[in-house]
């Protein structure tokens, strides 16, 4: 199947229900996982002398699946269940608003379930220094959504699917006062996304070396869900000032693959 690109916002929850999911993953605390900056040698293993506070919550194929499927599969399995019970009316308004976008979306057991991008302290503790040069500079990695192709087994199961022009969201869950959001590069459409205002305009002066300044820079807002399909150079934007002690970048994550009709969803 050729290659298209769709995108868009989707206002998906209310204050109250923002406020409840930032509760509840508070709640969730013990099953945050430390991670650290990536590397191509150790992943994104923690730097024991350099540490930063990005937690994920659930299983993630580009960081689990590095080393292999198994951990990912048997972290998945044994997760699953939890965020589902705890998560589970959260994914039935994310799908609601999704296919009113796209079309069907279902969760596919075999896979890690949507789950929780973040950067930030963990209740009742301090920030990491070296937190606040990772979020408020353009660290994160530049690169396309390829995370189907880890899972060609899974897919083997549907008689058709789009391997091609598959699905990745964000649902903004908390933000920096000075900002957050999405890099991207080459689609001058998504230019209608970007407000002109300071925090644009400041991570647009950032150094980005030989890729230059983002074609585009999608600001993420409390509530609002992000979503692409197809192929897009993206990378995490960073906040434009430091944080404060009590500020977060929390985002629900997930990836779709649209298999005999239906969105598999999945991180």
């Amino acid at each position: 199947m050729s290659n298209i690109l769709k995108y868009g916002f989707i206002d998906t929850l209310t204050k109250e229900e923002v406020e409840k999911v930032s509760g509840l993953v508070d709640l969730f605390h013990e099953y945050w996982v430390h991670r650290g900056f990536y590397c191509p040698e150790t992943g994104f293993a923690v730097n024991v002398d350099t540490p930063i506070d990005f937690y994920t919550i659930g299983g993630v194929t580009y960081i689990d699946g590095l080393a292999g499927l198994d951990g990912y599969y048997n972290y998945s399995k044994a997760v699953n269940p939890t965020l589902k019970e705890y998560f589970g009316w959260l994914y039935d308004i994310v799908f609601d608003k999704l296919e009113k976008e796209i079309g069907p979306c279902e969760l596919i057991d075999e896979l890690a379930h949507p789950g929780f991008h973040i950067f930030g302290h963990q209740p009742g503790r301090h920030t990491y220094s070296h937190t606040i040069q990772y979020v408020t500079r353009p660290l994160a990695t530049i690169h396309y959504d390829l995370q189907q192709n880890k899972h060609l087994k899974i897919w083997e199961q549907f008689k058709e699917c789009d391997l091609e022009n598959c699905l990745s969201f964000t649902l903004c869950i908390e933000i920096p006062t000075s900002g957050g959001g999405l890099n991207t590069w080459y689609e001058p459409s998504l230019k209608q996304y970007e407000p002109r205002n300071p925090y644009t305009l400041e991570v647009r002066n950032m150094d980005y070396e030989d890729l230059g300044s983002p074609t585009a820079v999608v600001q993420y807002q409390q509530g609002k869900m992000f979503y692409f399909i197809g192929k897009l150079l993206h990378q995490m934007a960073p906040a434009a000032q430091s944080l404060s002690s009590k500020e977060r970048r929390i985002t629900l994550q997930g990836h779709g693959v649209k298999c005999d009709g239906v969105w598999k969803i999945y991180f």
